[in-house]
């Protein structure tokens, strides 16, 4: 038996960061969940497959009800005039939507409904057999496990176990369950979803998130996609990502070491022509790359390199390079100066008390560490709390992002400094 396994697709919802000219070039929709959908029913179609499983949150929400409708409705079509059934759970997202959808579909197969277990058995076209067990959220805010109520009990063929959770956050509001009790549950499989990251599964016993079916902003990099899983005659599981997604986000270091200023365009180039070489290889390919910049390295340029970035900035040039579509969506000058920040630390002026805490931001974690980025957090948040700020859907930087925006204001910040001093000498 051979089963594609969908994650989080989020019907209604649009990729953001997505610069102009390749919303002109190939539409917003075009690099979406609904193409993202469309692609993985045709791979469905193609293979052929004997059932889709959705592991929910298939819609966005509510509101998007008329256009998820038709979206769904035309791939449950395809796929269920072709043999092929759909089966699904709802998650937090489309609590009410997706039964809502299931009426209108009646091919479309709902499972759990009401936040009880349900199971289905699947027949292969080569006579094989699975069951399908799947919970649906009642409500949008599930503060306990859906494994408390129970499990089915097994029986003569493999369970497979169709789950929206939150694994290992014990208060969480979004059905919290432990990996050990997934462990502990008479199932050959857990596919899980509502975390967008996909895990690394494999078999023997496949037990984790699919991830989103496609990445939506730079926060969801690397390949997604629908998963293959398939039963052999033994009972031996098989399973493995087919990376559909129309758009994939990645990010690229970029080397300064010994770079001219003027250079610096042409660097990124040959960055982006590297990574097309590598996307071509793929049998799966995006139809656009979302691209971070990391400059890194040494440089006595850094605030040249700056000037030109922020004069010519690589963010409004899009390359078309074959079929697809390279633009950056941001970058990062991370070079350090050229200079030892341990012996320029060494001083009293204020260029070594900025090296003594940029030192202290690329350490291991201290309490004088901890004490820097505390002092930085609250003016931050007042910030990520202001309601243009909030519209943005973000969330608040954690330390990881804090330290890195604290050390790129001190780089910037020591560049000044020293040309300062350059020319005060």
């Amino acid at each position: 038996m051979k089963l594609l396994c969908v994650g989080d697709i989020h019907l209604g919802r649009q990729p953001s960061r997505i610069p102009p000219a390749v919303d002109d070039a190939v539409g917003i929709a075009a690099l979406g969940p609904a193409a993202a959908w469309r692609r993985s029913v045709d791979y469905a179609l193609e293979q052929p497959v004997d059932a889709v499983l959705l592991a929910g949150d298939v819609v966005e929400q509510e509101d998007d009800f008329f256009e998820a409708y038709r979206d769904l409705r035309e791939g449950v079509q395809r796929l269920t005039t072709a043999g092929i059934r759909v089966l699904g759970v709802a998650g937090n997202h489309d609590v009410q939507v997706l039964p809502r959808l299931a009426k209108a579909l009646p091919a479309f197969e709902l499972l759990g409904a009401g936040g009880q277990w349900e199971t289905r058995e699947l027949q292969g076209r080569e006579g094989g057999r699975a069951r399908i067990a799947g919970w649906s959220f009642p409500q949008a805010r599930v503060s306990e496990s859906p494994l408390e109520s129970g499990f089915p009990e097994p029986v003569d063929c493999p369970t497979l176990g169709l789950l929206h959770c939150d694994r290992d956050q014990a208060r969480s509001p979004h059905a919290p369950v432990r990996s050990s009790a997934l462990e502990a549950a008479p199932a050959e499989a857990w596919l899980l979803g509502h975390v967008h990251r996909p895990d690394a599964l494999a078999a023997p016993r496949p037990m984790g998130y699919l991830g989103s079916l496609t990445g939506m902003d730079p926060g969801e990099p690397g390949r997604h996609g629908p998963w293959q899983l398939e039963l052999a005659a033994n009972g031996a599981l098989a399973i493995q990502q087919i990376p559909l997604a129309p758009l994939y986000w990645d990010t690229l270091e970029i080397p300064v070491d010994g770079l001219d200023a003027t250079d610096i365009h042409h660097r990124v180039t040959e960055a982006l022509e590297r990574l097309h070489t590598e996307i071509e290889q793929w049998p799966q390919r995006p139809r656009a790359v979302g691209c971070r910049l990391r400059f890194t390295g040494r440089s006595d340029q850094r605030a040249a390199l700056e000037r030109v970035l922020h004069a010519d900035d690589p963010r409004v040039t899009v390359q078309t390079l074959g079929d697809r579509l390279y633009f950056v969506h941001d970058w990062r000058l991370e070079a350090q100066p050229a200079v030892d920040l341990e012996a320029l630390a060494a001083g009293n002026d204020p260029a070594a008390l900025l090296a003594r805490k940029l030192l202290l931001l690329q350490g291991a974690d201290s309490e004088a560490r901890r004490a820097l980025l505390d002092a930085a957090r609250e003016p931050l948040a007042e910030v990520t709390r202001a309601p243009h700020y909030r519209a943005l859907g973000r969330e608040a930087p954690d330390d990881t992002a804090l330290a890195a925006t604290l050390e790129a204001a001190a780089l910037h910040a020591l560049d000044r400094l020293l040309l300062q001093r350059e020319g005060d000498q």
